[in-house]
């Protein structure tokens, strides 16, 4: 039995995503697929378009065979520590032959080299990436400027996203130990900055484009006839029929404009730096920008600079409403070799049994079914980054409305569109 790991925020689920999982089970020979996926919030540091409970179904009935919840703290993180999170729970199932992933280039060897050099730092790319910093570069500018500099490495492989992610997925698997092999996939259709839908029905969009599309449209029923052919038909028929219920509901980061304001008010005599991602000098600013604030996304372009791009800025926003610290991170990422970990699942194929009970048996981290057992099987801290996953999905939900904001009332979703309590 052979199994494919794909880490992934579905964000939201299109036909890209299908071509990746079914590309990557045919060419690996796996007979399942293992996704960690990024639960109501996401890496550029924002909600996800739909909750993790949608965008499970969706994964689902595209090829998925098990859907995992990465959580918050790593979910919402920079790449180092999104990949590093998600490759601890990958890593820590102990029956994950493949990790499989997307690439702007599909050059896994170049990535594998750069990939290298980080894990290792090497003294002399170190003092570079010093000399670079000094100069007013991003840590991203700096570092791409150090790799060049120090392996003679092609810029396109450092500056391109998915290569980006690739890469410090390959540096984790690397810092982990890990015997999961990576395998690329060339990335075909539209750009991941593309926010424009493809005129040509048969090519991929992107995410962010099909968001746009969404995020956009007065009346959501017109809209997904637009999108139609940019989703696998099953995730389609889902939407659709969601849609005709008054279920299906988009949620974006000026959805939390008033909770941030008010975040940000409430706190503003005591400064902002406790918070992850949030330097002396970016709390000063926050604060002394604090009269012009209107919504999220505008304070984020009030904030930006040359040096603080907006996916960071919106991701230390972000963490201040969500109260997360850059203490408690210490304590989740001490240890670069062994994150903190546990698999929570969302979701599962009932044709999956096989990889279920290998997961039970193999597995070297708690595995969640029933949130009510987790105070069991977690340790301490553990248990408070579950709790902190948690309370940013009940925020989520209050945003969004929801009849019912307890996420120990949810259930873990079947393939067969039949449900189990978690408990």
């Amino acid at each position: 039995m052979k199994t494919v790991g794909i880490i992934a925020e579905f964000n939201p689920f299109h036909k890209g995503h299908e071509y990746l999982i079914r590309t990557l089970k045919k060419e690996t020979g796996s007979d399942y697929a293992v996704i960690v996926m990024s639960g109501d919030y996401t890496q550029r540091g924002a909600p996800a378009i739909f909750d993790k409970y949608t965008r499970t179904k969706m994964a689902l009935l595209s090829g998925a065979d098990l859907v995992l919840e990465l959580p918050i703290y790593y979910s919402t993180s920079s790449a180092e520590f999104f990949a590093g999170g998600a490759i601890s729970i990958l890593n820590g199932l102990s029956c994950v032959d493949y990790l499989g992933f997307g690439s702007e280039s599909g050059d896994l060897k170049s990535m594998q080299k750069i990939a290298g050099i980080l894990a290792e730092e090497p003294s002399d790319f170190s003092t570079i990436l010093k000399e670079s910093l000094k100069s007013g570069k991003s840590y991203a500018a700096a570092r791409s400027a150090a790799l060049s500099s120090f392996a003679g490495t092609n810029s396109s492989i450092i500056s391109n996203p998915n290569d980006i992610l690739g890469t410090e997925y390959i540096r984790a698997l690397l810092l982990q130990g890990s015997n999961i092999e990576p395998i690329s996939i060339k990335r075909i259709g539209a750009g991941y900055n593309d926010d424009t839908l493809s005129n040509d029905s048969d090519a991929f969009s992107s995410a962010k484009a099909i968001r746009s599309a969404l995020e956009s449209c007065e009346d959501v029923t017109s809209d997904l006839d637009t999108i139609m052919s940019k989703l696998p038909i099953e995730v389609y028929k889902l939407m659709a029929r969601m849609n005709s219920q008054g279920n299906l509901q988009t949620t974006s980061c000026d959805d939390f404009s008033e909770l941030l304001h008010y975040k940000l008010l409430s706190e503003k005599s005591s400064g902002f730096d406790k918070y992850l991602d949030v330097s002396p000098d970016l709390s000063d600013k926050i604060i002394r920008r604090l009269s012009e604030y209107t919504t999220f996304s505008e304070f984020v372009m009030k904030l930006k600079s040359k040096d603080l791009t907006y996916a960071r800025i919106s991701r230390a926003l972000l963490h201040i409403l969500l109260n997360m610290t850059s203490e408690k991170m210490n304590i989740y990422t001490n240890d670069r070799k062994n994150f903190l970990s546990y698999a929570r699942i969302l979701g599962f194929n009932k044709s999956a049994s096989p990889l279920m009970k290998k997961i039970q048996e193999c597995s070297r981290i708690p595995v969640i079914s029933k949130l009510s057992d987790s105070y069991k099987a977690l340790d301490a801290d553990s248990y408070m980054l579950l709790s902190e996953t948690i309370a940013a999905s009940n925020i989520y939900d209050l945003i969004r409305g929801a009849d019912i904001i307890n996420e120990y009332a949810k259930q873990v979703i079947i393939s067969s569109d039949t449900c189990t309590p978690q408990g």
